[in-house]
Order: C-alpha cells, then structure tokens, then sequence
C-alpha cells in the first residue's frame, strides 16, 4: 500500500469502510468507530492521526486490493479480460465502489495528491495492455496514461446502468463497454 499516512490495522480499515458504507464518511464519527471495533475513542488516535488519514487509510487499501486482485487472477492481459474483470469487482464489492464514488470528495488537497498516485498505479495494468497493443498494431493512441484515465471512467460509469430506472443486464454492459473502449483506442482520424 502507499505510504501516505500511519499505516491502520486491517480490522479498523475494514471497519471504517463498513461505517462508511453505512452512514457516509461525514456522519461517520471516530467516536462510533471505536464503538464499532471496540477500543476507546482516544486509542483510535494510536492507529490514525485524524479521520481525513483513515479516510485516505481506506481508498489506498481499496486501490491496493483491487491491484493485487487483478495482478493475482490469473487473467489474459488484454483488455477484454481487464474489462471483464473491473466489471466483475463492481458487482462483487459495491461497498468499494460506493466509497470511491462517493466518499473520495471529502478528502482534502494533500490527500487528494496520495489518492492521484494511488489512481495512477491502478492503470499500470491497463497503461501496459494499451502500450502492448500500440506496439503490435492493434491501437492506435497517442498517450497511453490518458487513454487508460479514460477507460477507467468508462468502466466506472457502467455501475450507473446497473442501476438506473430500467437496469441493464451484465452481458450488455460489458459488452457496451468493451465496444466504447475498443472504439477509444482505435480512433477513425488515425492512419492505419
């Protein structure tokens, strides 16, 4: 994990989320964290320096998660397996994607610089999938860091079908996604 603050243990992470999850990080307290793991408010302060660092604690653990997930799958590294597989961890951890959708508003600039780096080693696989398939003819891209960006919005976008007022099925989804990608990465003004 990056090192941006005092590092917490995994059970007040996993906590905080949970709290997270349930109430926002704004009516997320310290006070009903220690409640919830069960120490005295003021020993939370031995893990954690203030309730920005837990937060910023929780989205690089996250991050870190998801990388290691992808890294430890066993996946073809292509972008239909990458895809396949981010669409698949929305499904399989909403709570993840409810506090990185909603929650990483809260964190303040200094914060925010450890959550960019942090984003940045998220693309890593798919930066290398997109300069792999530049080099072998099939993309076409001038700047693989942004096209990674972007596909990273578009598959973060997709979990706003899932829920909508007429939701779309999960084959569909990755299917439109794919093709979004794809057409990114092939674009019609470039020369063959």
């Amino acid at each position: 994990m990056l090192e941006a603050a005092r590092r917490c243990p995994s059970s007040l992470t996993q906590a905080a989320t949970e709290l997270m999850v349930e109430v926002g990080y704004t009516a997320m307290t310290m006070r009903k964290l220690a409640l919830r793991v069960g120490i005295l408010p003021g020993s939370l302060y031995h893990h954690v320096d203030c309730k920005q660092d837990l937060l910023l604690n929780v989205v690089l653990d996250i991050i870190e998660r998801r990388k290691q997930a992808w890294e430890n799958s066993g996946q073809p590294q292509d972008l239909h397996a990458y895809v396949r597989y981010a669409l698949a961890r929305q499904v399989a951890f909403p709570q993840e994607e409810m506090v990185l959708r909603h929650e990483v508003r809260h964190l303040d600039d200094r914060h925010r610089l450890w959550l960019e780096r942090a984003m940045g080693l998220l693309a890593e696989p798919l930066h290398q999938i997109i300069e792999g398939g530049c080099f072998i003819g099939r993309y076409r891209v001038s700047d693989p860091d942004r096209a990674a960006t972007a596909i990273l919005a578009i598959i973060e976008s997709a979990n706003s079908l899932r829920f909508g007022n007429a939701p779309f099925d999960e084959s569909w989804i990755e299917q439109h996604t794919l093709r979004v990608c794809n057409a990114l990465l092939k674009p019609e003004h470039c020369p063959a």
